[in-house]
């Protein structure tokens, strides 16, 4: 069957790279002749854009030369690590990009696709920097012309009203063939008008990535890997500092300069390749995170791990987290006993048992969906 994969694949964000790579890897592995539709929409690519190319505009040439090589080369250089491992690991539906509708239903008619699957991610989040997209609910195409609508994980991420959009978008989901979502939140938008939605795993859960592990250490001493976005609170950088300390682990950071202000660790990597970034998460000894595919990877390869809570994620971590029996990881505030409570070893065993059954129920939607 041949099925295009309409998702947030044109990013700077790993998440979202590798909730796609794992998305078309699972569909491949099931035999299927699957590709990613290059659909990316101006305000979409412009925002990207802005993330590589750091503003310039200051006075000091001095400044201006710091900010030029400590922003922008690195800022390229994920770009382009990013963009390498898109065209080398997955099939992109066309050389030419679609930043249109119509493009959307000129490319779709010579595809000849037999299904269509629209997810992960937060793609019918309407508060995003995408406004409201019905590209992501499948408006290009019509129900009853022979290719399937599937969603697969789909996030409304923290919009929790449709408001004006409620009715266009609970019609655009009734043509659907196959509807599941990846949280609660989704979960209780859709469900009152699609009684069928399942609830299904993000994607990457599905697959290993052991294709991209190496046995190489990455790293001479034993880390803390701190993977966040945006600021971290003071209390929350001393947390950190005390349990690095406590452990005897160097702290070591993948992210953006301007994302730490406490200078909490001791190395800071911003242009890691995707799979430098699995094997920072694979190799380290510690993670602590605030974001939604920091806390999965955290999980998948078994880490000791912190998810420090963000208003900006409450529909989609702490959902996780209480799914599979480890909310006590997330980290609302900072108190007196949170070091010893952080430092104390989870057991994996119990939470296995959770994820298998729900990798198992994640794959059968997908599978049944496509040969129903």
């Amino acid at each position: 069957m041949k099925i295009g994969i309409l998702t947030f694949h044109h990013t700077t964000n790993y998440g979202a790279t590798m909730q796609t790579y794992a998305l078309y890897s699972f569909l491949k592995k099931q035999g299927h002749d699957a590709e990613i539709i290059d659909y990316q929409p101006k305000s979409a690519a412009d925002y990207y854009r802005s993330k590589i190319i750091y503003p310039l505009n200051t006075k000091s040439k001095k400044k201006a030369l710091k900010n030029f090589t400590g922003n922008l080369i690195p800022g390229f250089k994920k770009y382009i690590s990013m963009k390498a491992f898109l065209n080398k690991n997955l099939k992109i539906s066309s050389p030419r990009k679609i930043h249109t509708g119509s493009a959307l239903r000129a490319a779709l008619e010579a595809s000849k696709y037999n299904a269509v699957i629209c997810g992960s991610d937060q793609i019918w989040c309407i508060d995003s920097i995408r406004g409201f997209d019905k590209a992501y609910f499948l408006d290009f195409f019509k129900k009853g012309i022979g290719i399937k609508k599937i969603s697969y994980a789909a996030s409304f991420g923290p919009t929790a009203d449709l408001r004006e959009h409620a009715e266009t978008i609970y019609s655009l989901i009734k043509q659907f063939d196959a509807v599941s979502v990846r949280d609660s939140n989704s979960f209780q938008l859709v469900h009152s008008e699609f009684k069928e939605v399942e609830k299904v795993l993000d994607p990457t859960f599905l697959i290993g990535f052991d294709e991209f592990l190496d046995s190489r250490p990455i790293s001479k001493s034993p880390y803390l890997l701190l993977y966040i976005d945006h600021s971290l609170k003071k209390e929350e950088s001393q947390f950190i500092k005390d349990l690095a300390k406590k452990k005897g682990l160097t702290i070591i950071a993948i992210g953006e300069p301007h994302h730490d202000p406490y200078k909490t660790a001791q190395k800071y990597l911003m242009h890691v390749s995707p799979r430098e970034w699995l094997n920072y998460f694979n190799q380290a000894s510690y993670v602590v995170t605030n974001l939604y595919h920091g806390t999965i990877f955290s999980i998948k390869f078994q880490k000791e791990f912190t998810s420090l809570a963000r208003e900006t994620k409450r529909n989609k971590t702490p959902d996780l987290l209480g799914r599979i029996g480890l909310n006590h990881r997330l980290l609302e505030n900072v108190e007196l006993n949170t070091l010893g409570k952080q430092a104390e070893p989870i057991d994996y065993g119990n939470v296995n048992r959770i994820l298998a059954e729900e990798i198992s129920d994640s794959s059968l939607f997908l599978i049944n969906a496509l040969k129903s």
